[in-house]
């Protein structure tokens, strides 16, 4: 098929038909005529060989083809949008664009504010998403980071991308406060205790596990969390054992009846970076919106210290 026979009018109808299901909700979805969009479906019928939407029981159900369609093309759509957003100049105070990041969730909640007031300042019609990041980010790279403008990671998921070092910080271990252990127990009683860990991208083991297997440890994890955010909930009231960011640790303690203290046992910190597709080093946008999240990790690492 010849590429200069492609109607590329058709990819919003299409991905429109495909979620929506209906031609009727897919025309008032993209503001058109339901004979407009009606027109639209023959031709992708036509186009694609295939029926796309089948009728049955008065339900419109996707074909094979269709369901494959819908699988990919939201990340075309996304990466068609960046490509009209790209431009040799940048004016942040006229921008529409949307800025896509990538990360956990305690990662999110502490950048997250900090970096929106920012862009607000000099960007207002500026739109920020922070999408979650999870194993599929990490192992596709550098192929996944098409899907966002960048990701922020610690180093040791990701290697030989571009990157914006952001800040570094302790690991610190939490413990019930009536757990009987604090700062003063041995570290061997902190390994003999059951461990809570959160689920890393690579290889189902988190930064915290594999610091520890370096070092020839391999502790008993009773519980594998999906969020830094609810380890706490599976330390209180048990003598489980944790390690968290220290400044995570620190807020937590603080408000769950938490201990959190320093290991007894030098751990190297966590170095965490905003991680990007070599395809953003030139976009100027890119460039300008690296420059604003600098900034803001560096007053957030001047609190903090």
């Amino acid at each position: 098929m010849l590429i200069s026979s492609v109607d590329y009018n058709l990819l919003r109808p299409l991905l429109a038909l495909l979620e929506e299901r209906s031609v009727t909700r897919a025309a008032a979805r993209l503001g058109v005529a339901q004979p407009t969009m009606s027109i639209a479906l023959r031709r992708l019928r036509a186009h694609f060989g295939d029926p796309l939407l089948e009728r049955k029981s008065n339900v419109s159900e996707l074909t094979p083809l269709a369901t494959h369609l819908l699988e990919v093309l939201p990340e075309l759509m996304r990466e068609v949008e960046r490509v009209f957003h790209l431009q040799a100049g940048f004016v942040p105070a006229t921008s529409t664009r949307v800025f896509s990041v990538a990360g956990v969730d305690h990662m999110i909640e502490r950048v997250g504010p900090p970096l929106s007031r920012a862009i607000a300042a000099e960007a207002p019609s500026i739109r920020l998403e922070f999408p979650a990041a999870d194993a599929r980010l990490v192992n596709n790279a550098p192929a996944s980071l098409r899907s966002v403008d960048g990701a922020i990671f610690p180093h040791g998921y990701l290697a030989q991308q571009p990157h914006l070092d952001l800040w570094t910080e302790s690991w610190m271990c939490v413990v019930d406060a009536s757990s009987g252990i604090d700062a003063s127990s041995a570290w061997e009683e902190l390994l003999a205790r059951p461990w809570v860990h959160t689920l890393g991208p690579k290889d189902g083991m988190s930064l915290a596990r594999q610091q520890l297997r370096v070092r020839g440890v391999d502790v008993k994890v009773a519980v594998v969390a999906p969020f830094f955010k609810v380890v706490p909930s599976f330390v209180r009231g048990t003598d489980r054992v944790a390690l968290l960011p220290a400044s995570l640790a620190a807020d937590m303690a603080g408000m769950s009846g938490l201990l959190a203290f320093a290991p007894q046992v030098a751990l190297d910190p966590i170095r965490d970076a905003f991680w990007w597709h070599p395809d953003r080093d030139d976009d100027a946008g890119h460039r300008w919106f690296r420059s604003v999240l600098a900034e803001v990790a560096n007053d957030i690492a001047d609190r903090n210290q």
